[in-house]
């Protein structure tokens, strides 16, 4: 036998690799119309958040005035426990249609996260967010001249705020 003869005759003797299409149950459930289609399923999905709305503005108002006698009390490094409650604020926001409370909720997270990086603490600074944040929400957390105003008023904070680096 040779070289070349034996080669084939042990490609010969190995079994043939067969491959088979095989459809699981999941895939025959998932191919099958039904269901409902996306405009329901958002439809569906924004009434269940308004029947949160009271619940949620109840939260944002308490940890606006949780914010606010946090901040009265002047703590020493008061940094962590700041951005914590401004972020659990931009997170609620975002969950409802309140875009003015959401920037300013956003504004106060940066203000701090900048005064912290270049150690450079300013309460003015806060309490200007912490009060346009209760104004905003007075307002209903949306858009509205005196709103942009108060954005206007805590983007040039921000920007007076050293930036980190």
């Amino acid at each position: 036998m040779t070289a070349a003869s034996k080669a084939v005759s042990q490609d010969v003797s190995k079994p043939a690799v067969r491959i088979r299409d095989i459809t699981t149950s999941l895939q025959r459930q998932m191919a099958r119309p039904g269901g409902i289609d996306i405009e329901a399923a958002v439809a569906a999905a924004e009434q269940g958040l308004e029947g949160r709305r009271e619940e949620t503005l109840r939260v944002i108002q308490d940890k606006v005035q949780a914010l606010a006698a946090f901040c009265a009390g002047r703590p020493a490094a008061p940094e962590a426990e700041l951005y914590a409650i401004a972020s659990v604020l931009v997170d609620t926001a975002g969950f409802l249609d309140m875009p003015a409370f959401y920037e300013a909720a956003y504004s106060l997270c940066e203000v701090v996260s900048r005064m912290s990086a270049a150690e450079a603490w300013s309460w003015p600074s806060i309490d200007v967010h912490v009060h346009a944040l209760s104004l905003i929400l007075g307002e209903g957390g949306g858009a509205s001249d005196a709103n942009s105003t108060l954005l206007a008023g805590l983007r040039a904070v921000v920007d007076r705020t050293p930036a980190p680096g």
